[in-house]
C-alpha cells in the first residue's frame, strides 16, 4: 500500500509518501504528523489520512500565506525564574482535592472561539489556525453547525 499526502495543491508543494502494510502505514502517518494515537482510536486508515491531510494543509497554508516557519515541537517545561509568584502559586497545594474539583472540558476554549465567530471566513481561519482541536468529533460538529448557521443567516 502506498499513500501520498500533499501539503498543498501545487506540484511543487511538499509531499509525504508512506508505503507498507496497513498497520505500518497507519503508525508511520501518525508518527510523522505527531498525531496522538489515542485520538485516532476507532478510525479507519482513510479517516487517519483525512486528519493528517488537514494537518498538512493547515501547516502548508500557514507557511505559504503567512510566511511562518515551524519552531521546536517538543512539549518541555519552560524554565521558571527564581521568585516567580505564578510558579509558587502553581506549586502550592490546594485545600480542594482532585476528586472535588469540577471537570474541565479540554475543548472549552475552541468551542467558545467557534461560538464567537460572526463570519464564515472567520470560522475558516479559526479552523486553519487550530488544527489540533478539530480531531475531536464534538469540536468538528460545533464548527459545522456554526458554519451552517452563519450561511443560513447570510442567505
Amino acid at each position: 500500500m502506498k499513500i501520498t499526502i500533499k501539503y498543498g495543491k501545487g506540484y511543487d508543494d511538499t509531499w509525504a509518501v508512506f508505503e507498507g502494510a496497513t498497520p505500518e502505514v497507519r503508525a508511520d502517518i501518525m508518527d510523522y504528523f505527531g498525531m496522538d494515537p489515542a485520538t485516532q482510536v476507532g478510525l479507519s486508515l482513510s479517516s487517519v489520512v483525512v486528519n493528517a491531510t488537514q494537518i498538512a494543509h493547515g501547516k502548508g497554508l500557514i507557511a505559504t500565506s503567512l510566511g511562518a516557519t515551524v519552531v521546536e515541537e517538543t512539549a518541555s517545561e519552560p524554565a521558571q525564574p527564581a521568585g516567580d509568584p505564578w510558579a509558587t502559586a502553581a506549586n502550592t497545594s490546594s485545600s480542594v482535592s482532585v476528586a472535588e474539583q469540577p471537570a474541565v472540558n479540554p475543548n472549552a476554549w475552541i468551542l467558545g472561539e467557534i461560538e464567537k465567530q460572526t463570519t464564515v471566513d472567520g470560522l475558516k481561519k479559526l479552523w486553519a489556525e487550530n488544527q489540533s482541536f478539530f480531531a475531536d468529533a464534538s469540536v468538528m460538529a460545533a464548527w459545522k453547525a456554526k458554519g451552517k448557521a452563519l450561511q443560513a443567516a447570510a442567505a
